[in-house]
Formats: structure tokens, sequence, C-alpha cells
């Protein structure tokens, strides 16, 4: 395979956003991570500014090219993958009309509510395949017309992420199928967005950019675009996709009935699939594949890597201290290693900001179960390791129920470094983990590999799937299965004795 031709992908997520200077078979020739701030400008919203995505993008790309000196004539495409699921009208120059509601954000429950009024949940559980909840684009849409008619009205298209930072590269107004796909109007046989269901819920699908392949060609790169990023105009920019489907194609699960599991700042459980298969009451269900001949079947967790965060920016014990030659998360596997599996019978619950799947449920919080005088930090630190496995195991449970039956995951994104957590995650869950050659930038290389099968260099996905490298295999312990089948069987019980109390608790903040 030629080796004289160059991709930038761009993985932009939550918290950051990184550049990955990439040659055709995946590999990174250098990364660079630019930060930016998500705002809360009340309880359960989440927003960012789309400028700060742009900016992330652009110097990240100076950076990676300044650091490999690579002739940037030789670059042959630009691709993103992006957070999904957000929200954000723009005026016909693809100006923001307001800051971007991104997927975290939960404000419109009341209009999810609404839906599952209308229609009763049997039918939606029948057509759409699961319950809307106040995070879902089809929510969002309805709450911007209802609380921002003005700006709704002034809106010529409606973008997500991807779409955003495509139309500022090329000036192309394009979403791709597997984002279409996650925001409840799409039509998985036509392709195109469901009119009636638009209809249905009074939005505009002339709002809608146009549908595309994850792979074709979006536009070429724009004069201003190419100036900003130290480029020449006229490089391919390709629709790019979602984190979901870009990460399945970075983690080589893409033959029917192959798995992965993700664990970065949130978490999910994704498996390659023929076609369609849904589990509703689970908040499980499928997108279109980055292969327009597949779907990925899809359990997600709002919070995974990110408990980790939280925890140690406000609640790392006062009797562990930080060796200052470790990073953060070396430190922290080093200390849960020195913990007993089960951390002494100590559960941790790592829904902090609502859940998704297996249970839809904005209102549930997270937090220490059990916890005792005789508890010590380490024993902390490991039931956050081991609350989120837990919850990656209800998770696995319900995509088990929708035909999922390999006993083998890929595993990626940060978490996916950490041997002690990819072992964990094997006892906990009872399955074989192979843990990708580096994990973290899956996202990427998984965009990369999207954008050379669009420039012809591989002739279909499933021809992907080798060119993944596997760094380490664990295998669930034996030992300690029955301890794990005690905690899960607390864990899920916790839930089911208090979800009501949550509701209570939370009512105004679902």
């Amino acid at each position: 395979m030629s080796q004289d031709r160059y991709l930038i992908a761009h993985d932009v997520g939550t918290g950051g956003s990184k550049a990955a200077l990439c040659d055709l078979e995946g590999n990174i020739l250098a990364d660079r991570f630019s930060p930016y701030e998500t705002s809360f400008p009340r309880e359960n919203w989440a927003e960012q500014d789309p400028d700060d995505w742009w900016q992330a993008v652009t110097g990240t790309t100076r950076e990676v090219l300044a650091e490999t000196g690579v002739d940037p004539s030789r670059v042959a495409g630009i691709v993103f993958s992006t957070q999904m699921l957000g929200v954000l009208p723009v005026d016909p120059e693809g100006k923001p009309l307001r800051p971007a509601i991104i997927w975290l954000d939960g404000r419109a429950q009341e209009q999810a509510d609404k839906i599952v009024r209308w229609l009763t949940k049997p039918l939606l559980l029948a057509v759409a395949g699961g319950i809307p909840t106040g995070k879902d684009v089809i929510a969002k849409l309805m709450w911007l017309k209802q609380h921002e008619l003005g700006i709704y009205n002034a809106a010529h298209k409606i973008l997500e992420v991807d779409s955003y930072l495509v139309h500022r590269s090329c000036g192309e107004f394009v979403y791709d199928y597997s984002a279409a796909s996650a925001t409840g109007g799409f039509n998985f046989k036509k392709k195109d967005w469901d009119y009636t269901l638009f209809k249905l819920f009074r939005i505009d699908t002339d709002k809608m950019p146009r549908l595309a392949a994850s792979h074709d060609k979006a536009g070429e790169l724009t004069g201003k675009a190419a100036e900003e990023m130290n480029l020449p105009p006229g490089i391919p920019v390709f629709a790019g996709t979602g984190d979901v489907p870009s990460a399945t194609v970075g983690s080589g699960a893409l033959i029917d009935g192959q798995g992965h599991v993700y664990v970065g700042s949130s978490g999910w459980i994704a498996v390659t699939m023929p076609k369609s298969v849904n589990n509703g009451r689970m908040g499980i269900v499928s997108i279109a594949s980055a292969d327009p001949n597949r779907h990925i079947l899809v359990s997600e967790t709002e919070s995974a890597g990110a408990c980790f965060k939280w925890f140690s920016e406000h609640l790392l014990p006062c009797d562990i201290e930080q060796s200052a030659d470790l990073e953060l998360m070396d430190f922290l596997n080093e200390v849960a290693s020195t913990a007993e599996p089960g951390s002494h019978g100590l559960i941790f619950n790592p829904w902090m900001y609502g859940e998704r799947s297996p249970i839809p449920d904005t209102t549930v919080r997270g937090g220490f179960l059990n916890l005792s005088l005789d508890h010590r930090g380490r024993d902390m630190v490991r039931a956050v390791f081991e609350g989120v496995a837990l919850h990656g195991r209800w998770m696995l449970e319900g995509v088990r129920s929708c035909g999922f039956n390999d006993v083998l995951l890929r595993a990626i994104g940060g978490g996916a470094k950490s041997d002690l957590w990819m072992q964990i995650f094997a006892d906990v869950m009872g399955v074989t983990i192979e843990a990708v050659a580096e994990p973290q930038h899956s996202g990427a290389r998984g965009a990369a590999l999207i954008a050379a099968v669009g420039l012809g260099a591989y002739p279909d996905y499933p021809s992907l799937r080798n060119v993944v490298k596997v760094r380490d295999t664990f295998k669930p312990r034996s030992e300690y299965a029955g301890l794990y089948e005690k905690s899960f069987e607390t864990f899920k019980e916790s839930y089911r004795s208090l979800k009501k109390l949550y509701r209570r608790i939370n009512a105004d903040k679902g």
C-alpha cells in the first residue's frame, strides 16, 4: 500500500479535540490534543461554543504538521469523528445562532414525556425501538421550537458537531447516516430522514442537511479553512461520523456479531449487526454503521472515566498520597491494585449524571454503597474501577438479550490502557477482553480508516478487521466469578430499591 499519502483525522470529544496525522493503514505519526470547556447554565443543561471546536481543530492540525514535517500537499483527506446527539442551529452562512446543546444535555425531558404520551410506550417500542429521553435529538428540537422559537425560525440548518465542522471545512451542509440514525428521525431502509416522524413532531425537515455515507466525499477544503490549517485548498473533506461508529471501525470489530467495549469519559458496548435490533426498555438501540451495509447495536453509559476525574478532583481520600512521578490514572491503578477484589463489599454506582442504558433514567445518581469505618482509600479507588465494570456487565446483559453471543470483546478508549481495569472488566463481565494497541486513538484511527475506504485503499469495512492490532488479551479468572456475581446482584438491586427515591429527589432535574 502506498505510504506517500496521509490523512488528518480529528477526534472531537466532550473535553477537547485530538488531531492525528495518519497513514492509510491507520498508523499515527503524530497527535495533538486541545481542551475546551463545557458550560452548565442550569441543572441538567450542557453547552459548548462551536468556535472552541474549530480553534482546537485548526490549531492541532497545524501542530501535527509542524511536528512531523510532512509536506501538506501529501495530505489526501480530512475527516472528523465527533461526539453525537448535538443540536446546533446555524444561519445560511453556517454561523451558530446559539451555543451548541451537546449530548450530555438532558433539558428536553418534558418534550420526551410528551412524545411518550402522544404515541404511547408500546407504539414507540414497536416503531422506534426505544423510549425517548430528554437527551435525544428529536426532544431537543422540540424544546428549541417551544422555548427559542425565534432562533428555531431563523435557523437555516440544524447541525451537530461533525456536520458543523464539515461545513466549516468545505462549505457543505452534510449529515452522515450514522449521526442521522441517532436522532430518532432516520429511515433505515431509505437512508433518508423520516419525513413522517418529523411532520408528526412538527419539525421542519428542510432545516436538516442532506445525508451521505461516512466515507463519501462531502466537499473540498476551502481557501479560508486551508489557510487556518496551513494546508493547501482542495483537499477532500469526508462526511465523517460520530464517535461510536468511528470507534467501531477503530476497534476492528466490523464483522457481524463482533463487539467492543469503549472506556473513555463515557462508555458503551457496541456490536456490529446485519440489521437493526433494539431493546428500548433498556435504552439499547441500533444506529447505522459507518459501513452502509451494517448496523451497530449500542448500549451506552454516561459516566465511566468521568467518575475517576470527579473522584480525583473532589474525593481522593486523605490517606492516599499521590506519587509525584506518576500520572493520575497510573497512580490510581497502583493504589487500586493494593485492594482486594470486591473492595471488601464496597459498591460504587457510577450513575453520576443520569443514565442511558440499561436504565434510561435521567434522575438516577451515583454514590458509594455499604461504606463503613473499616474501608480504606484503596477500597474506594478499586470500587470505582469495579463499579464501572459492573455497569458494563449490566449493559452486556442487555446486549445479549438482543442476540449478542460472542465471549470476546475488543476494548478501546483511554481506560483500555490500564491492565488492572481490563482484568477487572474480564473478571466482572465473564468475557475475554482484547485491548487494542493505542486504544486512546481508536476514534481518530477509525475515522482515518473510514477516509481510507473513501479513497479506495480498502475494498470494504470487514477487510479492516486485521488492520487493527491487539496489544494484550485478558481472560476472566474463575476464582472471582462467585464474588462478582454477588456484587452484580447487589449492584442491580441498589437501583431497583432506590430509583423511586432518586426520581422524587431529582424530579425537577430530569
